[in-house]
């Protein structure tokens, strides 16, 4: 009879372990564009040429990688870290990185509900890619975009920056 109290505790255990983690897993998703602020800025037909005259007012030169994470460095814009180094990496000496705190840009801030994201910026000024590194728990078990985003960064001709707003990851 022991034995079988000894089984039946170590299970309870197990099922109250793994209850605890999806309950706290649960609560460090969150949604990339929770009220639409984003998918609704990014109807005007001006969009990209005035996100791109916004990061021109910043000092940003043609061919980058922008960081956009806040000043207090929350938890989430620790994990990027590794998706920056690829796709720096990916993209080459063609493109430098660059980070902006959202706190330091309000028109910026005013767009982005949720940060760290990403902009990539072309040599030709072109917007290229707006959204999140990644998606899933804590942006390492979900879906990496690195690659997809090199192959919208690098897809000739030039058919439109792809701005991803649904998604759904750790976010700030």
């Amino acid at each position: 009879m022991h034995k079988k109290g000894s089984w039946l505790l170590l299970v309870l255990w197990a099922v109250g372990l793994l209850t605890a983690l999806l309950v706290y897993g649960q609560r460090q998703l969150s949604e990339f564009d929770p009220n639409g602020e984003l998918l609704h800025r990014t109807t005007a037909p001006d969009f990209d040429a005035s996100l791109v005259a916004l990061l021109k007012k910043q000092d940003i030169q043609p061919g980058s990688i922008i960081h956009v994470g806040t000043q207090s460095r929350c938890y989430c814009d620790t994990l990027t870290t590794p998706h920056q180094s690829q796709l720096h990496l990916k993209l080459g000496d063609d493109f430098h990185q660059v980070r902006l705190d959202v706190e330091d840009v309000p028109e910026l801030a005013a767009m982005l509900e949720a940060v760290p994201a990403l902009i990539v910026l072309d040599k030709q000024e072109q917007l290229r890619y707006l959204g999140p590194y990644a998606t899933g728990y804590g942006c390492f078990t979900g879906k990496n975009l690195v690659q997809q985003v090199v192959s919208y960064t690098t897809q000739l001709p030039y058919s439109g920056a792809v701005i991803n707003t649904d998604a759904t990851g750790c976010f700030c």
